[in-house]
C-alpha cells in the first residue's frame, strides 16, 4: 500500500528561496531590474546577492536577464535549422546526447502495463531544487515519474501516479533516493553531471520518438514544434507531436522545456509558465553561443499498445 507521508522538508535552506525569488521576479519582469532591487528584495548586499546567485544558478542575474530575450530565442530556433540540416544530411533522423548528459532510457514491458505494476516495487520522495520543490518515483532500473510541485501535494502526485499502476508497491525512500535527488540538484544548479541517471519509459510509438527527439536538443539551445516534428519523423503531424511533449512524464530531464513557438514565444508548459521561463533563461545564459552538433546514440524502448 502506498505511504501518503510526504518527505518535503518545509523549511529549504534560505539561499535557495533567496535566488529563486529572484528568478522569479526577473522571468516575471518586462523591463531591466536593477540589481539592488534583486539584492534589497533578498535582504543582502550587493556583493553577497550576486555572489550567492552566481553559485546556485551558474550565471549572474544580467545574463539570465538578457537570455529571455526575444531575439535569444530567434537566434536558437534559426541555429537549430542548420544543426538539424546537418544531421539530416548525415543520415541521421534523431541526433542524440544521451552519453553526453549521462542519461540513459529503458523501456517498462508491455505485460508489466498490462498487470497495472503487478510485482513492481516504486520509491518515491521529494526534493527542494533551484526552481523549487520536486517529487519522482523511481524503480531499480530509473526515474518514472518527475514533477514540480506547482501547489499539489506529495499525497496527489503520489495518489496520481498510484492510479496508472495500481498493482505496484509504492514506498516513500528519502534515504534510499538521496544520491537521485543530489545529482538532480547539481544539474538544476548547471553543474555537469556526475552520476547517470535511468529513465524508465512506456508509451505509443510516436510517444517514444519525441520524448527521444527532446533529448536530443542539447541544454541552451530551443526547437519549435514543427523542427521537433521534423527530429521525431513525424514532420507532417505536428499537433500530435504537441501532444507528446504535453504528456511527458519526467519533467526537465526529458527537456520538453526547450520546446517554443515558432514566432519564438515561449508557450504554456504543464509545470507553469514561470517554470519554463527559468528554465530556458538559465539553459540559455549557461550556454551562451554554443552551438551542439552531437551525434546519436541510439536507445531501444518498449513500446505499450494503444
Amino acid at each position: 500500500m502506498a505511504s501518503l507521508r510526504s518527505t518535503l522538508d518545509p523549511t529549504p535552506p534560505s539561499p535557495f528561496l533567496r535566488v529563486r525569488a529572484a528568478i522569479e521576479q526577473l522571468a516575471a519582469a518586462t523591463e531591466p531590474l536593477p540589481l539592488q532591487t534583486l539584492a534589497d528584495a533578498a535582504g543582502q548586499s550587493l556583493f553577497h546577492f550576486q555572489r550567492s546567485f552566481v553559485g546556485l544558478a551558474g550565471v549572474t542575474p544580467k545574463e539570465f536577464a538578457q537570455a529571455l530575450s526575444l531575439a535569444r530565442a530567434k537566434q536558437s530556433l534559426a541555429q537549430a535549422d542548420s544543426v538539424l540540416e546537418a544531421a539530416f544530411a548525415a543520415g541521421l533522423s534523431g541526433p542524440s546526447r544521451l552519453h553526453d548528459l549521462f542519461l540513459s532510457l529503458e523501456g517498462m514491458t508491455p505485460g508489466e502495463f498490462k498487470q497495472a505494476g503487478r510485482g513492481l516495487s516504486l520509491q518515491w520522495t521529494t526534493a527542494d531544487t533551484l526552481l523549487g520543490p520536486i517529487w519522482l518515483a523511481a524503480s531499480a532500473r530509473g526515474v518514472l515519474k518527475l514533477a514540480f510541485l506547482q501547489g499539489s501535494t506529495p499525497a496527489q502526485l503520489l495518489a496520481a501516479a498510484a492510479e496508472q499502476l495500481p498493482e505496484a508497491h509504492w514506498t516513500a525512500a528519502p534515504q534510499a533516493l538521496r544520491g537521485l535527488t543530489d545529482e538532480l540538484q547539481r544539474r538544476f544548479a548547471g553543474l555537469k553531471p556526475q552520476a547517470p541517471i535511468s529513465l524508465v519509459m512506456s508509451g505509443t510509438p510516436l510517444r517514444l520518438k519525441v520524448w527521444q527527439a527532446l533529448l536530443a536538443i542539447p541544454e541552451g539551445q530551443l526547437r519549435s514544434y514543427s523542427q521537433l516534428a521534423r527530429l521525431a519523423g513525424a514532420p507532417q503531424a505536428v499537433r500530435a507531436v504537441a501532444s507528446c511533449v504535453a504528456a511527458n512524464p519526467i519533467a526537465y530531464l526529458i527537456p520538453c522545456h526547450r520546446v517554443i513557438r515558432a514566432n519564438a514565444e515561449f508557450g504554456e508548459y504543464r509545470w507553469g509558465p514561470a517554470t519554463k521561463r527559468a528554465l530556458i533563461g538559465l539553459e540559455l545564459a549557461r550556454n551562451d553561443g554554443e552551438v551542439s552538433t552531437s551525434l546519436p546514440v541510439s536507445s531501444a524502448l518498449a513500446v505499450q499498445a494503444g
